[in-house]
C-alpha cells in the first residue's frame, strides 16, 4: 500500500564496522591505516568548504573523496525501529549479522 520498510536484523553497527567485515569476509584487508574521527571530520569540514567555493566559482565541483557527511554516516551506528516491519510483514530475522557475515566468509571460500 506504499509504505516502505527498513529491514534490518536490528542489530546497530557503524557502516565502517559492516564494510569492514565485508572486506574481511572476502579475504582483503579492511583498512590498513585508521584515521581518527576528528581528523576524518576536519578533512571533510575543509573539503566541503573547497567544495562550495568552487560552486560559487562556478566550477563544477569535483565528487568528493571525503565529506562530513560522509565521516558521519561511516563512524555512527545505524539502528531502524523494526516493530513496524516486523508487524507488517510478519517477519523476524533467523540470521544474526555475524552469522551472516560468517556465512558470506564461508561462500567466498567455498567459491574460490
Amino acid at each position: 500500500h506504499g509504505e516502505a520498510f527498513v529491514v534490518t536484523n536490528g542489530e546497530p553497527r557503524p557502516v565502517s564496522e559492516i564494510f569492514a567485515a565485508w572486506a574481511r569476509a572476502g579475504g582483503a584487508d579492511p583498512a590498513p591505516k585508521r584515521v581518527p574521527t576528528r581528523v576524518a571530520l576536519v578533512a571533510g569540514t575543509l573539503v566541503d568548504g573547497i567544495t562550495a567555493v568552487r560552486q560559487r566559482v562556478g566550477r563544477p565541483p569535483a565528487d568528493p573523496p571525503l565529506t562530513r557527511f560522509l565521516v558521519e554516516q561511516l563512524t555512527t551506528a545505524h539502528w531502524f525501529d523494526q516493530r513496524r516491519t516486523r508487524d507488517a510483514l510478519e517477519w523476524t530475522p533467523r540470521v544474526s549479522l555475524d552469522e551472516g557475515l560468517d556465512r558470506l566468509a564461508a561462500a567466498y571460500r567455498d567459491a574460490g
